[in-house]
């Protein structure tokens, strides 16, 4: 299947410069920035106290700065939650003109290396992402943001406040370990003594899963999380779906029982989890 070109419109790119920047970064996020070189894309997440994804994003260094890729609807949450940890640092926090754009394939395959573009960090079948002020001339069929999203729904790669309510999800039950978002030898950031007990403990009781829906499901909205039961168990929750392709948080102990979501059955089918094993 040939490449496609997405603007993924529904992104906002923060830039974070100052003398700072680094130390600033280096102590509130779970990615080690200290010595990221100049080009490189990584994904992060800004945690609560107890551990808890209050903001996932990407990020690039760009020469003296850094480029935070965003969901827009809660990037100007974000600058001022970071602002409130800035205090007397050296540290500017600005919104860009830059558009983010993707370059990819439908059929899950990563795309070749292409100049002014990176590798999306969270799933190589994500593909390649470039920043740009103005818009670069791309000769590649142009594919809809929802079908972008469809494509990484099937992936298993959850993104932003929709799939991930801010402050109320754990980041290694989402499986942000396994889309590089977390360094657990960096040292202290906002939340990383939960985190660091739990990747220690290395029993996770649930985990996040592609799930396929056969039946009606027709009740729940996109971003409506319903509840998967096993019998009578409530053994996990849909996170989002798309027609009969979602993403749900079971319990690993529930796995190989007959689940189901109102009259429909669910099906776990993979996500970033099983591509580890």
């Amino acid at each position: 299947m040939s490449i496609v070109h997405t603007v993924l419109t529904d992104r906002r790119v923060l830039r974070i410069s100052g003398d700072d920047r680094v130390e600033f970064l280096q102590n509130l996020i779970t990615q080690n920035v200290t010595n990221l070189p100049d080009g490189a894309c990584v994904m992060a997440a800004l945690l609560t106290p107890q551990g808890k994804v209050l903001h996932d994003f990407l990020l690039l260094r760009d020469g003296n700065s850094f480029l935070l890729d965003c969901a827009a609807d809660s990037a100007e949450a974000l600058v001022k939650k970071l602002s409130l940890y800035k205090l007397r640092a050296a540290v500017d926090i600005a919104p860009t003109e830059m558009t983010v754009h993707a370059l990819w394939q439908e059929d899950g395959y990563p795309c070749p290396p292409m100049a002014g573009f990176v590798d999306d960090p969270r799933h190589a079948g994500l593909g390649l992402r470039g920043y740009f002020t103005t818009a670069p001339t791309i000769d590649l069929p142009s594919a809809l943001l929802a079908t972008w999203h469809s494509n990484r729904l099937k992936l298993g790669v959850p993104q932003g406040p929709s799939d991930m309510p801010p402050g109320t999800v754990f980041p290694l039950e989402f499986g942000l370990q396994h889309m590089q978002a977390i360094d657990f030898k960096k040292g202290c950031f906002i939340g990383q003594e939960v985190t660091s007990r739990t990747h220690r403990k290395g029993n996770l009781r649930k985990k996040l899963h592609v799930v396929t829906i056969d039946g009606p499901a027709s009740d729940l909205s996109p971003d409506n999380a319903g509840d998967i039961m096993a019998g009578e168990r409530i053994v996990g929750q849909l996170v989002t779906h798309e027609n009969e392709l979602g993403l749900a948080l079971i319990r690993e102990d529930s796995l190989a029982l007959e689940l189901t979501l109102g009259e429909a059955k669910i099906t776990p089918s993979g996500g970033v989890f099983a591509d580890k094993q």
